[in-house]
């Protein structure tokens, strides 16, 4: 076993310890899985792809309503967000929540939560629904993701 191989798998173990501990950190706040999905980084995250700073959902208006009640909205001007309380930089975000609209026709906020898939109990937003924002939004950050999504479906 030669050392590069070695400190990828240790490189490797420790990104699906760090998020493992955000996917933990979510459920621990017993969200209903079928009122909310996991997207942006999250997607890569769970499939190990990279390692995610933050976890962003998006729900229905039922459990904004209720996230809402337990912990604020937070109005920056440019996007409304519930921010949930501790270390692990979760945020809610909801139809409407971005004061600018996406050009294109995307799916809807409940659509895509509908089409979320379980993975590891928990819902996340499609491969190919986080590619088509990533494709549109082209910030550096989103590049690499795709170019991660591309490779992983070639596999």
């Amino acid at each position: 076993m030669g050392k590069r191989y070695l400190a990828r798998t240790i490189n490797e173990n420790k990104m699906k310890q760090h998020n493992r501990h955000k996917f933990e950190a979510l459920r621990k706040f017993h969200l209903p899985v079928d009122q909310y999905a996991i997207t942006g980084s999250g997607p890569l995250g769970i499939r190990n792809l990279r390692e995610i700073a933050d976890i962003d959902i998006i729900v229905k208006p039922e459990l904004r309503d209720t996230l809402a009640a337990r912990f604020g909205i937070v109005d920056d001007g440019e996007v409304k967000k519930i921010v949930f309380p501790g270390d692990d930089d979760i945020e809610a975000f909801w139809e409407g929540s971005f004061y600018t609209k996406p050009k294109d026709d995307f799916p809807s906020v409940a659509d895509r939560i509908a089409q979320a898939e379980i993975i590891d109990g928990l819902p996340f937003d499609t491969l190919a629904t986080v590619l088509c924002f990533k494709r549109k939004l082209k910030r550096e950050k989103d590049l690499k993701d795709i170019q991660l999504i591309e490779e992983w479906k070639r596999k």
